[in-house]
């Protein structure tokens, strides 16, 4: 099977048992040694042929797997095969990056090269477009998981919990070696990948997909039921095609309300088997709702000009694609660490490049953040989600509970009453909306660096002023009547009692007690008081009063969320003469304006940014404490 040509061999016997054998091949030797008693042959072959020598397994294994009865039962148990299949000699990098069993690919890494994995060889189909690979694999340790017990009928005290031969192996789908799914984390994959983005939109109907021809994407797709069309853009259709067969569970729809049994088959969804490049080339959209890119991501120091990271043409017009409020979402790779070097000078150069293209396009609003750790990857993976309109941030950013009722709304449960989603939830988004601190540390080496990275915590050599009103020597602000000049009526105003240098923080703690209130939150208190038939609540109406006059809209737009001061701070008089007020927000107006549409920094500190108050020049004491009109407009 692996086209090798025996030219001589020798063999000996061992002592006390066993035998070894040389033999000299034409492309190199092979040699095997044998231990009856522990029923154990190792065999070792080397070749310099260019032909892959996988394909001899099964024949290697036929005539050296000799079965054996088992001394206990007397049932004939199957040989075990623990191989492991390496690269060695000289290669060009070229010639490296080209071999999937290069020790650089995934499936080297997962599959061939450890001896620890047990694998077994699904199917290898080489297409026009790539090599296809699909495994079975389980490592020695595996345990069998709650599926595997359940299925077995274990009960809580079985001793088949802590064996490894009852755990099922997972099943893994490779291209051009690299790892694309794993199908016993494929749920936390890509409920990751496609429900953040769809709930970013308030209702997508026309969703486009490239890639995806495992079926996964397009199954967490078609559980929204305000879906019309989905357009699938896949390159190969032989993978489509191997789904079906050998990724069953990943295109499995038959438990989705009013879906088919295979996802492929919905008659909502349209197949095109065409290169994604070129479908966006001969086809004018501009209606898709939501888009999600599923295909592999590249993470080399090489320039790779064919993937649409790195092709700004191709990436405006997915933009161009897009309805007014349409979504783009797709994964972005090994998510990063703190000691990265900057984005654009390391392996995720590619990625860089794809979030700069993103920023440089006018008609993207927000772009969002974040990764997950539960795909089953070696280390978490990284997605991205891109609007059209800033008001997705409102969605984005939604509560817990807001998240939760979407998916009760939208999606439901399955036909057996079960939940659809196994691993989403709004816990789950909640955890994406502030990205974890590598993302902000890699932000913050671009150059220059960016304007907020200057904020991304309390300046410790600042010093911070309290007010507490039970305590006045420890206060460090004090409150006093005085008449209004211009009214001649009773005003309060806050006054310090210390001297307060410029940049100093005020009240931080009575700030960092503000409540958050978003805008559907406000506008149903205020539709209660209108009902009606109803008497007035007064307690109602003065709350609204209280926030309308000491609240203000998060300076990041389209977010939907208000800030109340609720501590000292709210008495501080407002002046719309600049020369009198002395107070400042914590981070200043950007000088481009608003915020940036891509910022970890904005979006892992965004309260702060919200509610946090410094003098803004020194403030001497007996100083009134005055704040600006307009302190937080954008």
């Amino acid at each position: 099977a692996a086209g090798l040509t025996m030219l001589s061999y020798h063999c000996h016997s061992l002592h006390p048992a066993g035998v070894s054998c040389v033999g000299v091949l034409l492309e190199s030797h092979i040699s095997f040694h044998t231990w009856p008693d522990e029923g154990v042959i190792t065999l070792d072959m080397f070749t310099t042929s260019s032909k892959p020598l996988l394909p001899a397994l099964p024949e290697i294994e036929r005539l050296f797997g000799v079965p054996r009865v088992n001394a206990e039962t007397g049932e004939e148990e199957e040989p075990v095969s623990v191989w492991s299949h390496e690269l060695r000699g000289f290669r060009t990098d070229e010639e490296r990056r080209a071999n999937v069993y290069d020790d650089n690919s995934d499936l080297s890494n997962w599959i061939t090269s450890p001896l620890e994995v047990t694998k077994k060889q699904i199917v290898t189909v080489k297409t026009e477009i790539q090599q296809i690979d699909i495994w079975d694999a389980s490592e020695r340790e595996d345990l069998p998981s709650y599926e595997d017990g359940v299925r077995l009928g274990f009960g809580p005290d079985d001793p088949r919990w802590m064996q490894h031969e009852y755990a099922s192996p997972t099943r893994l789908l490779f291209l051009d070696g690299a790892l694309l799914a794993i199908a016993d984390s494929d749920a936390e994959f890509h409920e990751s990948l496609v429900h953040p983005g769809m709930f970013a939109h308030p209702s997508p109907k026309n969703v486009a997909i490239l890639g995806g021809g495992d079926g996964a994407t397009l199954r967490e797709v078609l559980r929204h039921r305000s879906v019309e069309k989905v357009t699938m853009i896949e390159k190969d259709a032989k993978l489509v095609e191997l789904a079906r067969v050998h990724l069953p569970k990943m295109c499995n729809c038959s438990e989705i309300v009013g879906s088919t049994e295979v996802c492929f088959d919905d008659a909502r969804v349209e197949l095109v088997y065409q290169q994604p490049k070129d479908y966006f080339a001969l086809n004018n959209l501009t209606d898709i709702d939501f888009l999600v890119l599923d295909g592999t991501v590249p993470e080399t120091d090489r320039e790779v000009p064919e993937h649409w990271f790195n092709d700004k043409k191709f990436v405006d017009a997915m933009i161009d694609s897009l309805s007014e409020n349409g979504v783009l979402a797709t994964q972005v790779g090994t998510a990063p660490t703190i000691l990265d070097p900057r984005a654009d000078l390391s392996v995720f150069r590619h990625r860089e490049r794809f979030i700069n293209s993103l920023e440089a396009n006018p008609k993207i609003k927000s772009i969002f953040i974040y990764e997950e750790a539960h795909c089953g990857f070696y280390e978490p993976k990284a997605f991205l989600v891109a609007c059209r309109d800033v008001t997705c941030r409102r969605h984005w950013y939604a509560e817990t509970d807001e998240i939760d009722y979407a998916i009760y709304d939208r999606i439901g449960g399955l036909k057996d009453g079960k939940p659809s989603l196994v691993h989403y939830d709004g816990a789950t988004q909640r955890s994406f909306q502030a990205p974890p601190r590598a993302w902000e540390t890699v932000y913050c080496r671009r150059e220059p660096e960016p304007f907020e990275c200057a904020y991304r915590g309390l300046d410790k050599n600042a010093e911070l002023f309290e007010f507490d009103p039970e305590n006045e020597e420890e206060s460090s602000f004090e409150i006093r009547m005085s008449k209004n000049k211009e009214t001649g009526e009773d005003e309060v105003g806050v006054y310090a009692k210390v001297d307060m240098p410029e940049g100093s923080y005020l009240m931080p703690t009575h700030l960092a007690a503000s409540f958050e209130v978003s805008d559907d939150s406000m506008e149903n208190v205020h539709a209660n008081t209108q009902i009606e038939g109803v008497d007035k609540a007064t307690v109602i109406e003065d709350f609204i009063d209280f926030i309308d006059t000491h609240g203000h809209p998060s300076i990041q737009e389209g977010s939907g969320k208000n800030y109340v001061e609720v501590g000292g701070s709210f008495m501080m008089r407002i002046s719309e003469d600049p020369e009198e007020a002395n107070v400042r927000r914590w981070i200043p107006s950007h000088p481009d304006g608003g915020r940036p549409k891509f910022s970890p920094v904005y979006d892992r500190h965004r309260h702060s940014f919200d509610v946090f108050l410094v003098a803004s020049r020194d403030i001497k004491a007996g100083e009134e404490v005055v704040k600006p009109v307009g302190l937080w407009d954008i």
